[in-house]
């Protein structure tokens, strides 16, 4: 099976961007645990001119997706939890509902991978026996980036999501 990093499209110019979160913020929303404010949405501040477009996908400061996508991912992972987030502008009066994509968390790190001297990612190798979801994020990785199966990525490019980019993956040619 072929993977891929679900990206923004970086060619959309005038894209909304979300005020930024820290890291303990962005690892807080993406988590598995449960609080009792589970069920109140994020509320994400966001500045725009008049050529501001919202895309499908937004990355930054945290997996963020339409309701069309939401829609389309929830076939391929029905027992998904969502988190609502809405993105306010306050000069305009407009608040637009995004979802927070949380998938599980998979340990399939290669030990081909390698690493800046900072422990950030620098070429990034899967192993594709521990993979069993259509979407995950990879533990052990500081970056909180998402990534899809083969069948999602084509799905997902097949419709007029704007935003949207995938970049294969490398897999482990001999298992661990």
């Amino acid at each position: 099976m072929r993977y891929f990093r679900l990206m923004v499209d970086e060619r959309i110019k005038h894209r909304v961007e979300p005020a930024s979160l820290s890291p303990l913020q962005v690892e807080d929303i993406l988590s598995d645990h449960r609080t009792q404010a589970e069920d109140t949405p994020l509320f994400l501040a966001v500045h725009t001119d008049p050529r501001t477009v919202y895309p499908d996908f937004l990355e930054f400061p945290l997996p963020l997706v339409s309701d069309p996508m939401k829609t389309l991912l929830e076939k391929y992972m029905p027992g998904l939890e969502w988190k609502a987030a809405i993105l306010t502008n306050f000069q305009q009066a407009r608040q637009d509902v995004y979802w927070v994509l949380r998938p599980p968390v998979l340990d399939c790190l290669s030990s081909h991978t390698k690493w800046y001297p900072d422990h950030t990612l620098k070429h990034l190798v899967l192993r594709h026996r521990k993979i069993v979801s259509p979407m995950f994020r990879v533990a052990g990785l500081v970056e909180s980036h998402i990534y899809i199966n083969l069948a999602v990525a084509e799905s997902l490019l097949r419709r007029p999501f704007t935003g949207v980019r995938v970049q294969k993956v490398e897999m482990a040619t001999k298992e661990e």
